[in-house]
């Protein structure tokens, strides 16, 4: 154990004035006159540490926790010396930062004297740093306690700890949006995925011309069975607005289980980005309001056959996002493009193979005359958008 600091010293200074200059006679009262209290040595709380449980050095998939019905884990188990008269033990709490992150910030996680930290408190740990994907992330972190007496108090360090967290799935990372710029029908959302932004897992984007009446709500996949016949309603993301019919703002908030629509402000070419982790959405307008437009956006390479086109299908009204459901029996490398000439093609990086599109990395912004894209053999909903680049690989059970 070691001691970082000694804080909340303070004093109380008394003024006073004088009316005369006369020795004989004093016009205020003398101050009372306390005792000094006992200042603790430095090694006082030598005798406070904590040892990492069994439980803290492996993954905690918090997964398991829930389907165990486990509301918290033991990650450490603690040793308190003899505390003097007065004093009193407090404010155990673990100082968290991400060990792939190059920036100086952490946040406190609270702990109990048992050793036990709750499992909403490790979830909001992990969704602080990196969003709601199922990957397990390691954090670096420090354990401390507050030891106090009346006005003072002493911090000291129980100890070091790495922890390796995968937070539960609360939901799989294909979001789809559907409204009037797209289809109405709840059972086609599927064919218009949103795109993920490469920076968070919790923010995804959609861009074409909206039709500024009834356009946007969206769904997650994972509320889909059956091949999408069967819906679950409740969990539609809407508008969270007061009055979302009449609402055009640029910026404005959703709510899970709302199925008001989210209106763009004009009938014009937007990017719609939404935020599920601070359920919020906005509207960026396009520079551009007349993009180039494509007869046919096709796959070309699949199975090594460069000389013929894999059609896809226009899914949004500006004619500008496509789709297509491909069962490839081999892996293969592929590329999109227009027209069915090799004027316009897009592909990704400056090698072949470069992006190998698997369950992680299963969305890209694309290139014009970029390198082959390599897909292993599977069945895909494949989704493109001729505006952006943007290029996604999604696999069909």
């Amino acid at each position: 154990m070691k001691k970082l600091s000694l804080y909340l010293l303070l004093s109380l200074i008394a003024g006073w004035s004088l009316t005369s200059c006369d020795e004989s006679h004093s016009d205020f009262v003398e101050p009372e006159v306390y005792p000094q209290e006992e200042v603790l040595p430095g090694d006082a709380f030598d005798d406070f540490d904590a040892t990492p449980t069994a439980e803290a050095s492996q993954n905690i998939n918090l997964d398991t926790l829930v389907k165990y019905n486990v509301d918290s884990i033991q990650l450490f188990t603690l040793k308190m010396g003899t505390l003097p008269a007065g004093y009193v033990f407090e404010d155990i709490r673990l100082e968290a930062w991400p060990s792939d992150k190059t920036e100086n910030i952490s946040t406190n996680v609270p702990a109990s004297k048992e050793g036990k930290i709750s499992k909403e408190d490790l979830a909001a740990l992990v969704y602080t740093f990196y969003g709601k994907k199922a990957t397990e992330r390691t954090f670096t972190a420090k354990l401390f306690g507050n030891v106090k007496r009346g006005i003072e108090a002493q911090l000291i360090t129980l100890g070091d700890f790495t922890l390796k967290i995968t937070p539960q799935e609360v939901e799989n990372p294909y979001y789809y949006i559907y409204g009037k710029a797209t289809s109405s029908k709840a059972e086609e959302a599927y064919k218009t995925v949103m795109t993920p932004d490469p920076e968070s897992d919790v923010i995804f984007t959609y861009t074409t011309k909206f039709a500024s009446s009834g356009d946007v709500k969206v769904w997650n996949s994972k509320y889909w069975a059956d091949g999408h016949r069967t819906k679950d309603f409740s969990k539609l993301y809407g508008s969270g607005e007061d009055k979302p019919s009449s609402y055009k703002g640029l910026t404005g908030k959703i709510q899970q289980g709302s199925t008001s629509s989210i209106f763009s402000p004009t009938k014009e070419y937007y990017t719609f980005r939404i935020d599920l982790e601070e359920l919020t959405y906005e509207w960026i307008k396009l520079e551009d309001q007349d993009p180039t437009a494509y007869t046919i956006i096709s796959l070309i390479g699949i199975g090594g056959d460069w000389n013929t086109d894999v059609d896809m299908t226009v899914t949004d009204n500006g004619k500008h996002n496509w789709f297509a459901e491909v069962t490839l029996t081999a892996n293969t490398q592929l590329k999109f493009r227009a027209n069915h000439e090799w004027t316009t093609s897009w592909g990704f990086g400056s090698a072949d193979g470069e992006w190998t599109v698997n369950d992680d990395i299963w969305a890209k912004t694309c290139e014009i005359d970029a390198k082959n894209i390599a897909v292993p053999a599977g069945h895909y909903y494949i989704y493109f958008c001729d505006i952006t680049g943007a290029a996604h690989f999604v696999p069909v059970d």
